[in-house]
């Protein structure tokens, strides 16, 4: 069965960069697999292919098609149904994810999240994000591999992150 899935070409453009500068790994097994996820949010049991990348845009929704092929062998899946995918096209293998309600923003919309240091104490760490992946973001600078990322426990209220505070 062909799945045909849009992707937008800020999406194409991004993987293009990230594969030229060398922070996805585009060489794994299990590159060019498609995992299908059906409209009531369970995963078909059957592992697809990636086909071919469409090279035409299509001007009206800034995508181009991406053709998946997958095994139908008791006819589960049906022309026209609404699926979603997940296309593993590369790994970044230095990847930082951490929980969404780990990163906060400051007055400017900047994000940040707080980090327990070596020491045992709380430092505010500014953080340049990819994009979100479920719940977590993909952090892209402003963390290193091993830190603690203060998730809970955060006291509500005002907080100031200048040395001139008072309140």
């Amino acid at each position: 069965m062909y799945v045909d899935v849009p992707q937008s070409t800020a999406e194409l453009l991004r993987l293009r960069r990230d594969l030229k500068e060398g922070r996805l790994d585009q060489n794994g097994a299990n590159q060019k697999k498609v995992q299908l996820i059906m409209e009531d949010g369970t995963a078909y049991p059957l592992a697809g292919t990636l086909q071919f990348r469409d090279v035409t845009v299509d001007p009206t929704t800034g995508s181009v098609i991406l053709r998946a092929i997958f095994p139908n062998p008791k006819g589960v899946l049906l022309p026209g149904m609404f699926v979603r995918t997940v296309v593993q096209e590369g790994i970044n293998k230095k990847a930082i994810l951490i929980p969404q309600q780990a990163v906060s923003r400051d007055p400017r919309g900047n994000p940040f999240t707080l980090i327990v240091d070596a020491g045992g104490k709380v430092q505010l760490r500014m953080l340049t994000l990819d994009r979100p992946s479920a719940i977590s973001w993909l952090v892209s600078a402003g963390l290193a591999p091993g830190e603690r990322v203060i998730i809970e426990g955060m006291q509500g209220g005002t907080r100031c992150f200048r040395k001139d505070c008072s309140f």
